[in-house]
């Protein structure tokens, strides 16, 4: 078991990128999986591991069709004895519509949903505002993820059996960048939509700093959301978030110098993005032990202190109030969540 004070030193940090992590073995067999965000990187590598392991149905999401199916073409030629049937769709986590469109469609057209991995997201120092008035990285990694997540759930619970070995599963992919989040828009947690508020203003957010804040948004929403799955589903669907640790993907979207200083830190410490995607079939399969909770390097770990304190857990209760209130505005059917 890894440290668990809720802190990540250097230390820390550097143990956890060279430990070894085990090899999935879980069969998936008759499981349906959804993967977002898997056309290339640890989303694609772990599209790979459930290929292997049998799934029936692989489903992944890109932004283009063409990327989709350049990634079935990729899973197929690794695995070409596969009988896992690979369906392609397309989602753009900068738009709400585009999101609900997805959402919509997918459970229209797919009998079950045993995996759910939220993978798709961005890290950007760029300010870059959606069309539907968002900082970009807020709405990719939080806003549109709890959204799909929300609009999947009631999916994904149909899936439960109680005789089988395995939960239907949502993992959230989150980062160990949480435990770094300054979270100086504390200070408006008294108001109306106050820390979404400060997160989506430029002069208030560090630009350097708001990619950590969204993996910390998204580690306080998923144990608020485990919650209500307790309370309202029995418990019958895992929530959990996991860490894929500092990897080899196309994750940064920076140029220039800053490119430069990221590619060397990655070259020195980067997991590849097998071994990271190894996290997110440990989560997907770990049952209840992960519900709730924050994973990293295979294991259930301490999330940060800011999360698990008294306070943490105010702001936790916060910050999913706040993400209540965009989300049912945009949609009134995932008010159900939030009474």
């Amino acid at each position: 078991m890894a440290t668990q004070t809720g802190k990540m030193p250097v230390s820390r940090f550097l143990k956890e990128q060279r430990m070894e992590l085990p090899f999935p073995s879980t069969p998936l067999d008759g499981k349906t999986v959804l993967i977002t965000g898997a056309n290339s990187g640890v989303g694609l590598e772990a599209a790979r591991h459930c290929v292997r392991l049998n799934a029936e149905n692989l489903i992944i999401t890109t932004r283009t069709i063409a990327k989709g199916e350049a990634a079935k073409e990729n899973l197929l030629k690794s695995n070409p004895e596969s009988k896992t049937n690979i369906s392609v769709y397309t989602a753009n986590y900068s738009s709400f519509a585009s999101i609900k469109a997805f959402a919509d469609k997918l459970v229209s057209e797919v009998p079950k949903l045993d995996i759910v991995i939220l993978n798709a997201g961005i890290n950007s120092r760029e300010w870059n505002v959606t069309e539907d008035g968002w900082e970009e990285v807020l709405q990719v990694n939080v806003l549109s993820t709890v959204y799909l997540s929300l609009l999947l759930l009631p999916k994904i619970r149909e899936s439960y059996d109680a005789s089988a070995s395995l939960m239907p599963t949502l993992v959230i992919v989150t980062s160990d960048t949480h435990y770094w989040a300054s979270f100086k828009q504390r200070s408006q947690a008294d108001e109306k939509l106050g820390i979404l508020n400060a997160m989506n203003t430029e002069s208030v957010s560090s630009n350097s700093d708001k990619y950590f804040m969204s993996k910390l948004l998204e580690i306080y929403f998923l144990r608020e959301l485990a919650k209500w799955v307790d309370r309202n589903y029995n418990g019958e669907v895992v929530v959990t978030g996991v860490n894929p640790g500092l990897c080899h993907s196309e994750l940064v979207r920076e140029t220039g110098l800053v490119k430069m200083f990221v590619d060397g830190f990655k070259w020195v410490l980067a997991r590849t993005a097998e071994v990271g995607s190894r996290n997110y079939i440990w989560a997907a399969t770990a049952g209840k032990q992960a519900h709730g909770q924050y994973v990293g390097s295979c294991e259930v770990q301490k999330a940060a202190v800011v999360v698990t304190s008294e306070e943490g857990q105010k702001l936790g209760l916060k910050v999913y109030e706040e993400i209540g209130e965009v989300v049912t505005g945009i949609d009134e059917r995932v008010k159900v969540f939030f009474q």
